[in-house]
């Protein structure tokens, strides 16, 4: 390159590629970057003095590299160290988890589970139940822990059940909770809590009951067992863990009247309550020297205030014990009415000479309770028709 015309630097001097400041030579060097075609000569040929005028012959130089990025400062600048490369900064939350740094133990909710030896294992044909009681004096809250329950004895020689548990405080017997239904299984992990509102005052009169039940969908729910626990003997001072057998409950044995199913289903835009009388079985006719019945059923519904009765009935089998009807039937009933009806089925024996026998009755209704009042519930609440069997009772 040479200089302007209007320079007055002699041809010799023009005559010379170009200039370049010793401070950019020794920066260029510095980072690597100066290349090999700058010698030495080049560099004592540029070492004179350094005149305004001279500088207008710089010309820039720009050097890329796909590994490193260059950095363009000014020819004032002073000599700066070798530039580091700094990296993307990544988050944390980016890098893939390492499950062996993970500690299992801590999420682990069956902490409350206790180890129990061979030898502190009581006998407990129906199986046991783990759980525990926890009660906070200030809030007056009493949390039952439902953990888990083991070796539960299935019916009708299953090799598996459907369990769940109620939990009630007696002495009332009317309110109960409920834990989920575990499929298929004699070894259940609840794994749910409970919190029930007792005054400190009368929690020592309170007794705690737990019952384990058999869920079946097309037939009466079996209770495997129950446990029974007086709070009065609990020491509520700290967390108390129990693993206690369950035994046999007679409340809620079978009667010997045996039971019926039936669903009921209500078409609110026809105005229609549908009974569909399924089947019964177990029935008693207690008669000397009988073993089978001709059994029927008799419907008598009781609407409105003033409670007017309409009555049907199925037809009539004859010599069964575990008779199969699968008949509809259905009454007028007007909306105003659903809240307030009273449902009475009747199983009865057709005798051929004298009197029919009442062999037990159900009895569907606002005041009714267990069973029945659930299935009240769901015959006001529920579009779909809801099957249910149900105890008969004198």
């Amino acid at each position: 390159m040479g200089s302007t015309p209007s320079s007055p630097i002699p041809d010799a001097v023009a005559e010379e590629k170009f200039w370049v400041p010793p401070a950019v030579i020794d920066r260029k060097r510095a980072q690597s970057l100066v290349p090999s075609s700058l010698n030495d000569s080049e560099e004592e040929a540029s070492s004179g003095a350094t005149t305004p005028k001279s500088l207008g012959g710089l010309r820039e130089f720009t050097y890329g590299f796909q590994s490193t990025p260059f950095i363009h400062a000014s020819s004032d600048e002073a000599t700066s160290p070798t530039p580091t490369i700094q990296r993307q900064r990544r988050a944390s939350m980016q890098d893939a988890i390492d499950f062996r740094k993970i500690d299992s133990k801590l999420y682990d909710r069956r902490v409350l589970r206790r180890q129990r030896s061979v030898a502190n294992i009581e006998e407990d044909p129906l199986g046991s139940i783990n759980f525990s009681l926890e009660f906070n004096a200030e809030t007056s809250l009493l949390t039952i822990y439902l953990v888990e329950a083991e070796n539960l004895v299935t019916r009708d020689d299953r090799s598996t059940a459907d369990p769940y548990c109620k939990v009630r405080l007696l002495p009332d017997r009317r309110t109960h909770l409920q834990s989920k239904i575990h499929r298929r299984t004699t070894q259940p992990i609840f794994d749910e809590e409970f919190i029930y509102e007792v005054d400190e005052n009368n929690l020592s009169s309170m007794t705690l009951e737990l019952l384990l039940f058999d869920y079946d969908q097309f037939a009466r729910h079996v209770c495997m067992g129950q446990v029974k626990l007086p709070l009065e003997n609990v020491d509520f001072s700290k967390r108390q863990s129990f693993w206690k057998p369950l035994s046999k409950s007679k409340e809620f044995k079978t009667q010997d009247n045996g039971e019926v199913i039936f669903s009921l289903g209500y078409l609110s835009s026809a105005e229609r309550l549908t009974v569909v009388i399924m089947k019964a079985r177990n029935l008693r006719y207690h008669e000397r020297g009988k073993m089978t019945i001709d059994p029927y059923v008799k419907v008598s519904l009781g609407t409105g205030p003033e409670k007017k009765v309409k009555k049907k009935k199925t037809s009539t089998l004859h010599n069964v014990s575990d008779p199969v009807w699968n008949e509809a039937l259905t009454f007028s009933l007007q909306k105003d009415c659903l809240q307030n009806v009273t449902l009475e089925v009747l199983v009865c024996n057709d005798n051929k000479i004298g009197n029919d026998v009442l062999i037990g009755r159900a009895k569907i209704s606002r005041e009714s309770r267990g069973d029945e009042k659930l299935h009240w519930d769901e015959l006001v609440n529920c579009r779909s028709a809801v099957a249910r069997w149900h105890k008969l009772s004198l």
